[in-house]
């Protein structure tokens, strides 16, 4: 074939292959479109229950510790808002049934720090803020989860040395791993934090006064029960992981109430460990909840089956076992938040 009719023949060739693409973009934004659309209307009881029944999420969080001596409450790494509600909750339970200690998801070498940041005598968050350890967070959610510890700061000089409240910083010396951590030393590390955690409240908390009251603020995976998780990672057997919350249940059982914060994913959703970041509720429920609100947790969320979103990071998986549970199995109360970052 001529040169110049090999050339007059590709402007046709490009528009066939560009009108295939478009037609396949266009079958899976359709598919995405019905998809959504069937979610939004299999959640519809659940967007009604949130709007007759939904409290103002700070409230949720009092009246569970109302019922329960230890209050679970989700974190979400990322998020300003669940921190913003947990220096919220921390003033409302302390005013209202008590409170005597907040545990945080902080590696537990970081408590000295904690404790000279809490006996100044003027609030002085500069101590802390050179402590990457200690308040894990960048930007907005940095100065958030700074809050939670200015609003026991504050608390404490208003309600005096008997009633001081302590922070427990209760997760293990180093977490996060580096970035050059393995994903078979990720994981080995991961499934260590829970049952340290465990004996942190047992020895800091618990073992001198069995009774106390606690607010504990960590990563949503570990407020769960019921459930157990499982992190697989290339060239190597998987690992059982245990959460906080599950461990606590069976040491004491109707003594732990369970709060999980819903906010959708957050801008680290691309993660390298594993991390909540929501449950697959929060998106087609956002288009319809204008407001962030709680409720217990009862059968009309069984809609949504295994609806802990997982976490997949390079060379590491997170899966929830057993599957098929629902939200009621691992939790007591949901919370939808909106703008929560």
């Amino acid at each position: 074939m001529p040169p110049r009719r090999a050339w007059l023949r590709q402007p046709l060739s490009w528009k066939r292959g560009g009108a295939l693409a478009l037609a396949v973009l266009a079958i899976i934004i359709v598919a995405a479109l019905v998809l959504d659309a069937g979610a939004r209307a299999e959640l519809e009881p659940v967007q009604e229950l949130l709007a007759a029944e939904g409290r103002p999420p700070v409230e949720v969080v009092e009246a569970a510790g109302r019922m329960v001596q230890i209050v679970m409450l989700s974190n979400i790494r990322g998020h300003a808002g669940p921190k913003r509600l947990a220096a919220e909750a921390i003033r409302a339970l302390a005013e209202g049934p008590g409170l005597d200690a907040v545990v945080l998801e902080v590696p537990s070498d970081e408590q000295p720090y904690i404790e000279s940041f809490l006996t100044r005598r003027e609030e002085d968050a500069t101590l802390l803020l050179a402590r990457p350890g200690a308040v894990p967070e960048q930007g907005a959610a940095e100065r958030a989860f700074l809050e939670i510890y200015r609003a026991v700061w504050q608390l404490n000089q208003e309600l005096g040395p008997a009633r001081r409240i302590r922070i427990i910083a209760a997760d293990i010396p180093g977490w996060p791993p580096s970035e050059g951590a393995s994903p078979q030393d990720v994981a080995e590390l991961y499934a260590e934090r829970a049952p340290h955690m465990l004996q942190r409240l047992h020895d800091e908390i618990l073992q001198l006064t069995p009774e106390a009251r606690m607010l504990v603020f960590v990563d949503g995976y570990l407020i769960l029960q019921r459930t157990r998780g499982r992190l697989s990672f290339a060239g190597g057997a998987a690992q059982e992981v245990h959460w906080l919350g599950e461990l606590l249940r069976e040491r004491a059982a109707g003594t732990v109430r369970s709060v999980l914060v819903d906010a959708g994913a957050s801008a680290t959703a691309m993660r390298r460990l594993p991390e909540y970041h929501g449950t697959e509720l929060h998106r087609p429920l956002r288009r319809r909840v204008e407001r962030s609100a709680g409720v217990r947790i009862d059968d009309t969320f069984a809609v949504a089956r295994s609806p802990v979103l997982e976490t997949s990071a390079p060379g590491l998986r997170l899966e929830i076992l057993p599957r098929g549970y629902v939200l009621r199995d691992v939790a007591d109360d949901y919370i939808f938040l909106r703008g929560g970052r």
